[in-house]
């Protein structure tokens, strides 16, 4: 019986590996009945920090709009909302 030597993908060549693989920084997760969070634990059982997450806050933009030629401008309306990402 011959087999045929599929070949593979030439893009496949160019995929890396973009963060080191390691083992997870935890070994178990239960749910904090009272808090209601996640709680992550090492394999002594003692708890794990998993860091902070960011928060997003959008704001909204205001712009003027003329009116036509000789009027006044119009009043600041809320016309677009920005998002902007911090870290805690």
């Amino acid at each position: 019986m011959t087999t045929t030597a599929v070949p593979m993908p030439w893009a496949l060549r160019l995929v890396t590996d973009r963060l080191p693989v390691g083992p997870p920084a935890y070994a178990s997760v239960v749910l904090d009945g009272v808090s209601q969070t996640a709680v992550y634990a090492d394999a002594s059982g003692r708890v794990v920090e998993m860091g902070k997450h960011g928060t997003s806050r959008t704001t909204g933009t205001a712009s003027v709009s003329g009116g036509g030629d000789g009027q006044q401008p119009q009043p600041q309306t809320q016309d677009d909302n920005t998002t902007d990402y911090e870290s805690d």
